[in-house]
């Protein structure tokens, strides 16, 4: 048994390094003379791991905004290559960010290195054909969604695939519960418009005039709108100016816990929110170029996860176009005067919360890590 293995994880992305830091955190308690090195953000270097490049330098939005980033991408993947080359570590973890990590599992494929594939791709939504390549380049896959499993075991039958469930059980386990400003009687709606710059940009327009249109209708309902980590609440300041608005930094998930009805943007959040069973409407904005291609490339019916999960339409989805003012506004309203309607989202919501396996899921992929490198 290797007591201090060197395990090299690469995280892109704001998500995958919080989940990076986790599984980083599950492997020290079986292995607390591990070594870490790679590239995260800061919940990674905060968990000890030594990073080489910064998660904020790669992260994208969209496929026009490589473009932007194309230097620093090059220069992160050149020197990851040199740092499996030259200190051929005991296991490669991978967490999504496909088009950097097929690159770099390839290489350490070439090197006869170990790799872990974490948070698959969303392959299964596009470019479906990549399953097979993974099956190449990967000796084992850990997936968070259960519907991933059956979908590599008919793509890529050679690849060994483990449903985990999802870290964000353990990592929201562990926030703690901050004091809610208003009585639990007032009708509170949350605004959630993304943890990126280029999301907030897109969105908190979008909200701001939707939360005055909601106001105008019932006067008697708050807004909390819990600013991003990372994200200065002077940013969103402009935006919400005579709105009435509460800003509440860092406190998504109080929000979630306590919000009559969530209008949010779609990414991670719908995931916490269906784990706290918090109705919401989910919108998505982004650029021309970003939707004309991937309203061509993208293969599901839904573009929110626990939509996906629940395999039909639980959550209003307002996307692009749809995503007006008035539209969301009067979506809002509906919302709020059925409550029937509201307790059978949440009761959808409870059933996607059972199908995503559970706590434990940093804990399950640390042990499936440490069998790979015992192999």
């Amino acid at each position: 048994m290797n007591e201090a293995p060197h395990i090299v994880i690469m995280a892109g992305e704001a998500s995958g390094d919080e989940h990076g830091a986790q599984l980083v955190k599950a492997l020290r308690a079986l292995r607390p003379k591990a070594r870490f090195s790679g590239i995260g953000g800061g919940a990674m270097a905060e968990a000890g791991v030594e990073l080489l490049y910064r998660a904020e330098e790669l992260a994208l939005v969209g496929i026009s905004e490589v473009f932007g980033k194309l230097g620093h991408i090059r220069r992160a993947l050149k020197g990851m290559k040199s740092h499996l080359r030259h200190n051929r570590p005991d296991l490669l973890i991978l967490i999504d960010f496909p088009d950097f990590n097929f690159r770099l599992a390839a290489y350490a494929k070439r090197l006869n290195l170990k790799v872990l594939y974490y948070i698959s791709p969303q392959v299964w939504a596009w470019r479906a054909g990549r399953a097979l390549k993974m099956a190449s380049l990967v000796n084992h896959l850990a997936v968070v969604f259960p519907f991933e499993k059956d979908f590599y075991e008919a793509k890529a039958p050679s690849l060994p695939v483990t449903f985990v469930g999802h870290p964000l059980f353990d990592e929201m386990s562990e926030a703690g519960g901050e004091p809610w400003p208003w009585p639990t009687d007032k009708i509170v709606l949350g605004l959630l418009p993304g943890s990126r710059m280029s999301e907030i940009t897109r969105l908190m327009p979008l909200l701001a005039e939707a939360a005055k249109r909601i106001r105008q209708a019932r006067p008697e309902v708050a807004f909390a709108l819990p600013v991003a980590p990372g994200i200065d609440p002077a940013v969103i300041a402009p935006y919400v100016k005579g709105l009435d608005i509460t800003l509440l930094p860092g406190q998504a998930l109080n929000v979630m816990r306590h919000a009559r009805l969530l209008l949010l943007a779609s990414g991670t959040a719908t995931l916490q929110g269906a784990l706290l069973g918090a109705p919401m409407i989910v919108v998505y904005k982004t650029g021309g170029l970003n939707y004309f291609l991937g309203k061509r490339l993208i293969k599901v019916p839904y573009i929110a996860m626990p939509n996906l999960i629940a395999g039909g339409n639980l959550l209003p989805e307002l996307i692009q176009d749809q995503a007006t003012p008035e539209r969301l506004a009067q979506e809002a309203l509906g919302l709020l005067g059925d409550e029937t309607r509201l307790a059978a989202m949440r009761e959808g919501l409870t059933q996607v919360k059972q199908k995503l396996g559970g706590a434990g899921a940093c804990r399950r992929t640390a042990e499936l890590a440490l069998s790979i490198i015992g192999d």
